[in-house]
């Protein structure tokens, strides 16, 4: 879990695969789907976001609440290490509301924290399916009072966001693991760090390994860029490069030792990446997987729905809908 929690604790971003202003919680059709939910909740409900991250479902619940004078209590929980009011401590609209929430930090779907027959609503966006499901489900039934729901929009194998996923898996793992692209961009700042307080700056640019070193940095590039040049692959691809250009164009006479430490940095992030998207795609739900879960619930006495999510008419994901029986 430890890439799970250095990104909730240094991304600034409420939710996870934050691209563009998503970054700020969820909007749109989304939020218009959870708003619907809430809006069937008790007045007073007990509500809990499983898998919080740094809590923008949590705060679109708190907001719903807040709008519609309900007097909601909403917890989120997360089994990455947490603290979504701490990460926001820069933004005192959303840091008023975090606090407002309470979080659970380093706490696990498998074993929620709540008194049995407490919780009024259960929700998860893309968090429950990264749990063992079963005992998960097997926890929620003892949480959830008698005819409650758990409502998760959970991530699915056919979706554009699991494809989407498969090509940064695909262009990250090569970039990392086959290309040697940080391993020149390393030698080229450790010999820089080493010529140019002899031969300075100006004799570093001329200097045979300067050449070489950079037609072979240029080379790797070029080449990456051509074997993923699909329209799924060029971002990823494109960011990576970028990353690497950004330092080697930054170097001046006396800054190599800090580059080549960001340049490390910028590795473990990238791979941190890889990481999260790998167990993204490990946690999408196939139809298999529902027929097991909706066999799960009823073991446990409850019921288990699911259907299609399609946002901005792509195929988004599932919504599960489990009840427990009254």
């Amino acid at each position: 879990m430890e890439h799970w929690s250095a990104y909730w604790q240094t991304s600034g971003v409420l939710n996870s695969f934050a691209e563009g202003n998503v970054k700020d919680g969820y909007s749109g059709e989304l939020k218009q789907f959870w708003e619907h939910q809430f809006a069937s909740a008790p007045a007073t409900a007990k509500i809990i976001d499983i898998g919080t991250g740094n809590g923008a479902l949590a705060i679109l619940a708190y907001d719903y609440g807040r709008a519609n004078q309900r007097h909601f209590s909403v917890e989120g929980l997360d089994k990455a290490v947490i603290n979504p009011a701490k990460q926001f401590e820069q933004q005192p609209t959303i840091a008023k509301k975090l606090k407002a929430i309470t979080f659970h930090s380093a706490v696990a779907a498998e074993e929620l924290p709540f008194a049995d027959q407490s919780v009024d609503l259960a929700v998860s966006q893309f968090g429950f399916e990264y749990s063992d499901r079963k005992e998960s489900m097997r926890a929620l039934a003892k949480a959830l009072k008698p005819g409650a729901k758990a409502i998760f929009v959970s991530h699915h194998s056919n979706s554009e966001l699991t494809k989407n996923s498969q090509h940064a898996v695909e262009v990250l793992r090569y970039c990392l693991e086959v290309s040697p692209l940080f391993q020149q961009a390393d030698m080229y700042f450790d010999l820089a760090r080493q010529a140019i307080p002899q031969i300075g700056l100006e004799g570093w640019q001329t200097f045979p390994h300067h050449t070489i070193l950079s037609r072979s940095l240029k080379w790797t590039m070029d080449i990456l860029q051509e074997r993923f040049s699909a329209a799924g692959q060029k971002a990823y691809v494109n960011d990576v490069i970028s990353r690497v250009a950004r330092l080697l164009q930054a170097m001046t006479a006396t800054n190599q030792p800090q580059l080549m430490e960001a340049l490390g940095l910028e590795y473990r992030l990238l791979n941190d990446h890889r990481m999260r998207v790998e167990d993204q795609l490990n946690a999408s739900l196939a139809k298999k997987d529902i027929s097991t879960l909706v066999k799960s619930a009823k073991q446990l006495d409850m019921t288990l729905t699911a259907e299609e999510l399609a946002i901005d008419g792509k195929l988004f994901g599932w919504v599960l809908v489990l009840t427990k029986s009254a």
